[in-house]
């Protein structure tokens, strides 16, 4: 798929000029106080912040949050920063460059204004001529995914494709059907030029990455979470690209980010058991260098092998002192300068701005410094750890049954369910039809 583009000398020069001007803009008085995610984008020219959740629902959190601001003070220098925070209108002005969503996100987004949504399902149903459960959900979906390219579009309009991109994920009930997952992948590309297409890291989906890239569509890998993925992945966009090279495919305004759901991987307790059944004690802080020595390999290849992919950190973490760790976030702190995307769920930035007091600062080097040795040898005794940092640690068939991939997937397809569900209640409740055929859908 094809990507209408200016030259690309002018718009990566656009872009660079851009990327500086948001980076060095002046700010003065107490007011102008930089946030930390405004620090840390400034170690890296190339770094980038990003929303974790619609942008349609910021002006909602950005209310609540700043409700519940501890004085003045903290009211009107959070207000300050959250200003700057999310304009898509103002790339210039903007600290955040792209959006990512989910299924799960979706459903929230959709179950916190229950009356809004289900007038549009009441749209979509009416438009119709044979409304079903499966019919409506997808359109649903879609529909919230457009929204919110829509809400980016400006942004990405102005920077030539280089800001402002949109994840849509896929289905998650289809991760492991690679035509299923193409053919809506296809339908989610031409919702708008600013989608890209969110892809679960399985061994079918990277067969869709590469089919995908092969037409010039923008991709995301997600449910990602070790470096074999990382290589499968990066291998898939390479034959992708070389297949569109081939074919005259225009891939000017074509990205590729790669998803490592960072707190993810240490959350659901395998390296802990491993470490117990071994006899070996394992900090948080240990937990917490496991999740950044996969992300520090990851972008080490990136950098040393030119692989056109930009690794996304996502499911970040405060840290929490009541545990002995020391740092207020060392998925931020101990990858800061790399050329890096953060995209940051609305709790995550509301923890580090109510803690911003004990932030020192961020090493501009960090993500080039090593894991502590000791730590590191600590960690290769386990196997779930060593299978995820190895390069060819596990095959792609192996992916969907790593720990970490099984606890998101549940999580994931349960909130998919929930969604299924409320778009089931509102055919429940709409008026019968005498063109309508019987409603028929699957909760599967």
């Amino acid at each position: 798929m094809a990507r209408d583009g200016g030259a690309p000398d002018r718009r990566r020069e656009k872009g660079r000029l851009l990327a500086e001007a948001a980076s060095t803009e002046p700010r003065k008085g107490p007011q102008h106080v930089l946030s930390i995610l405004e620090q840390l984008q400034q170690t890296n020219p190339s770094a980038e912040i990003w929303w974790d959740s619609s942008p349609l629902d910021f002006p909602r959190w950005r209310g609540a949050f700043l409700d519940r601001a501890p004085d003045e003070t903290a009211h009107g220098r959070w207000a300050a920063q959250l200003d700057r925070f999310l304009l898509p209108g103002r790339p210039t002005g903007s600290l955040v460059r792209g959006v990512t969503t989910n299924p799960s996100l979706v459903a929230k987004s959709v179950l916190a204004a229950p009356d809004l949504w289900a007038a549009e399902i009441r749209e979509q149903i009416r438009c119709q001529k044979s409304p079903g459960i499966e019919e409506t959900f997808s359109l649903l979906y879609q529909e919230a995914v457009s929204r919110a390219a829509a809400a980016m579009l400006p942004m990405w309009q102005e920077t030539d494709g280089r800001y402002g991109w949109v994840s849509g994920q896929l289905d998650p009930r289809h991760m492991f059907d690679a035509g299923r997952m193409l053919d809506q992948a296809l339908r989610l590309a031409r919702t708008a030029p600013n989608l890209m297409v969110k892809v679960p890291g399985t061994r079918e989906g990277y067969e869709v990455v590469r089919e995908l890239v092969a037409r010039g569509i923008s991709v995301n890998s997600t449910l990602s979470y070790t470096v074999p993925q990382f290589v499968t992945c990066a291998r898939a966009v390479r034959a992708g690209l070389a297949q569109a090279r081939r074919q005259g495919v225009d891939t000017s305004r074509w990205r590729a980010v790669f998803t490592h759901m960072i707190g993810r991987f240490g959350s659901q307790g395998d390296l802990e058991a491993e470490a117990a059944t071994r006899g070996i004690a394992l900090s948080p802080t240990e937990v917490r260098w496991a999740e950044i020595a996969v992300a520090k390999r990851i972008h080490r290849m990136i950098q040393e092998d030119g692989i056109p992919v930009k690794m996304l950190l996502s499911s970040l973490e405060a840290d929490d002192p009541d545990r002995g760790m020391t740092s207020l976030s060392m998925h931020l702190e101990q990858s800061a300068g790399g050329a890096v995307a953060y995209t940051c769920k609305p709790q995550f930035i509301a923890d580090i701005m109510r803690r911003d007091g004990e932030f020192r600062g961020f090493d501009p080097r960090a993500i080039d410094r090593d894991v502590p040795p000791a730590v590191l040898e600590k960690l290769m005794r386990l196997p779930s750890f060593h299978r995820a940092i190895t390069p060819h640690g596990m095959a792609p068939e192996e992916f969907a049954s790593y720990g970490s991939f099984v606890t998101t997937y549940s999580e994931v397809i349960r909130n998919t369910r929930r969604l299924i569900d409320f778009v089931a209640h509102q055919l429940e409740l709409s008026p019968p039809r005498e063109d309508a055929l019987l409603v028929t859908g699957s909760l599967g």
